[in-house]
């Protein structure tokens, strides 16, 4: 009896260590430079419902879907990590020029790290830094939650549009 009382009190004690384990590593950061090429790998899907008012690129209501490289470094001929996909809606008509990304997507391809990110939030991109929320991941990113702040780099003029490079460091927690 008192064995398996023992047995039993070791068998709780290792799940819970467990449980406790894989709670208890900190949280990692994953950094990585975007080139968003405006007029090439974005598309509008759903036209303004309202004119940009002055000052702003796009009116209220503008859909758009894109598909942008993540890269290592801030010039677009560094390493490609990946890429991030999403769906992007203007959701104020401001100067401000506030962005909702109801889907965001990082898929994360380099090294041993595999797997997406879904982040999803508000910015004004012309006010750095910006933030959104990881609220979830697949592949070495399954349950991960956490932060995405970005900001401002650089805009490069090119024949096939202007490059915006913006730095982001997120925060993941698993």
């Amino acid at each position: 009896m008192a064995f398996r009382m023992l047995s039993m009190a070791f068998l709780v004690f290792l799940i819970g260590s467990a449980t406790w384990a894989v709670e208890a590593h900190g949280p990692r950061s994953l950094k990585y430079y975007l080139q968003q090429q405006f007029g090439v790998n974005e598309l509008s899907m759903v036209p303004a419902a309202r004119a940009a008012v002055n000052g702003t690129g796009a009116g209220f209501g503008l859909e758009v879907v894109y598909e942008f490289l993540m890269t290592k470094k801030a010039s677009p001929q560094s390493k490609v990590l990946g890429y991030v996909r999403g769906t992007a809606i203007v959701v104020n008509n401001t100067v401000g020029g506030n962005t909702f990304f109801v889907q965001n997507v990082i898929h994360y391809d380099s090294g041993s790290h595999r797997g997406t990110l879904s982040q999803q939030g508000e910015a004004i991109f012309e006010v750095s830094p910006w933030e959104f929320a990881i609220t979830g991941g697949t592949g070495d990113f399954r349950n991960v939650h956490g932060y995405n702040v970005g900001r401002f780099v650089s805009a490069t003029p090119t024949p096939n549009g202007t490059i915006i490079t913006t730095y982001y460091k997120a925060s993941l927690s698993y």
